[in-house]
């Protein structure tokens, strides 16, 4: 590869950080639900309906971006397509005058949902591609950038509208306008490289377990496959739960509104350096340590989170938020790098697209936390739920070794 060539995958990687630093924003979805709330009289419960359905969508969307870029060759109409329903959902949410909650799951969260899952598929899999020999370190970059945008845009737009300077309707549909030119700019200079020799041959060996290229067909009818998707359901779900209700949670500890607002964000901080971080171990380690790490940190976040909540103790709650973050962040790096080590790199956007199938799952879990809530009116109960996804996540991680194990025994 020589350095025009490398010196555009620098910039493909930046360039899709960018992007999807603004797409990301969907995930500030708990300072977001506050003015709605106040608005409309909304419960905890309803808004947690609504996060279900844009991560429903977001998932279902990242499938159509993969055929799509199959049948284009390209993620640029994925892009200008996502790039219409951001604008069109921020939009409408900005100026839902009725208080029709049917309407905000519409236009959030069917709209915002799938514009974010089509330019996600679509850039994560492009830029990728242009990384073979790094895939993890790139996945985890591009990640940080979805994953930030909580603290930068979310926490940035709570200041905004607390400050009164300009209402909530307003800093919405800017939002939305920003995303749709941003996803613009992506789809007139992100592309997958045209052949071979526009990428640098992989010459680690790291987790390269699979030499054939697997259709989305084998892959589905693999125990390996069900193994780690239940792994991917499970630590998705544990840091969804805690992610969409993450200001409220801090309310509850005794943290004050702005300082709750610093704890979302500081979350949202941790969730992207896990994904770098992560990216990173996973190059060097592997799958094995990888997911160690994931299973510790979650197990010492629902520790320090019970104390917390239990003892009021806010403070408690910033090691709670910071490990919970981390873990979070693990997983889809984790995902989007086993996907392509295990199964190969020609399927790789629609078998990665099927795999955040497990996102959609996960995201019941904030409805559960919503609902424990409105019955036991703390967060308690649903962080006692998380233990026994812990116990799931474990069970699975140990299932997908031993299946991994036997199969390089045959």
């Amino acid at each position: 590869m020589n350095s025009v060539e490398k010196n555009n995958r620098n910039v493909y990687l930046v360039l899709g950080t960018a992007v999807l630093l603004l797409v990301g924003v969907v995930y500030a979805w708990s300072i977001f639900s506050v003015p709605l709330a106040d608005a409309y009289k909304w419960n905890s419960q309803e808004l947690g309906v609504n996060y279900t359905i844009m991560m429903s969508f977001f998932c279902l969307s990242a499938i159509v971006s993969s055929i799509l870029n199959a049948r284009t060759g390209s993620p640029k109409a994925s892009l200008f397509l996502s790039a219409i329903l951001f604008l069109a959902g921020f939009a409408a949410t900005a100026y839902l005058t009725f208080g029709n909650i049917l309407l905000l799951y519409l236009f959030y969260g069917v709209l915002v949902g799938s514009g974010a899952g089509l330019s996600y598929n679509a850039i994560i899999s492009a830029v990728s591609a242009w990384f073979p020999e790094k895939r993890g370190f790139a996945s985890g970059v591009l990640l940080m950038g979805f994953g930030a945008s909580t603290l930068l845009l979310g926490s940035l737009a709570s200041s905004v509208i607390e400050s009164g300077v300009v209402s909530w309707r307003i800093v919405f549909a800017a939002l939305g306008a920003l995303s749709c030119i941003g996803l613009c700019v992506g789809s007139y200079v992100l592309r997958y490289p045209s052949d071979e020799g526009d990428i640098p041959k992989d010459h680690t060996g790291v987790q390269k377990e699979s030499e054939t290229e697997i259709t989305t067909a084998q892959m589905l009818r693999t125990s390996v496959f069900w193994a780690f998707f239940a792994f991917a359901v499970l630590g998705s779900a544990i840091g969804a739960g805690v992610i969409s209700n993450a200001r409220q949670i801090a309310l509850e500890t005794g943290a004050g509104l702005s300082i709750s607002a610093f704890y979302v964000g500081m979350l949202s901080v941790a969730n992207g350096f896990g994904r770098v971080l992560f990216g990173g171990l996973y190059d060097r380690r592997g799958r094995l340590v990888s997911m160690r790490w994931s299973l510790i940190l979650y197990c010492v976040s629902i520790v320090l989170l019970l104390g917390a909540l239990k003892y009021a103790l806010p403070y408690l709650a910033v090691g709670g938020f910071l490990l919970i973050g981390l873990g979070y962040g693990s997983v889809p790096t984790i995902s989007a790098a086993f996907v392509a080590a295990q199964y190969g790199v020609k399927y790789y956007s629609s078998n990665f697209s099927v795999m955040n199938l497990s996102l959609m799952v996960a995201s019941s879990t904030s409805l559960l936390s919503g609902t424990l809530y409105m019955h036991y009116g703390s967060y308690i109960p649903s962080l006692f739920a998380s233990v026994i996804l812990w116990l799931g996540l474990l069970a699975s991680y140990l299932v997908l070794n031993w299946r991994l194990n036997a199969m390089r025994l045959r």
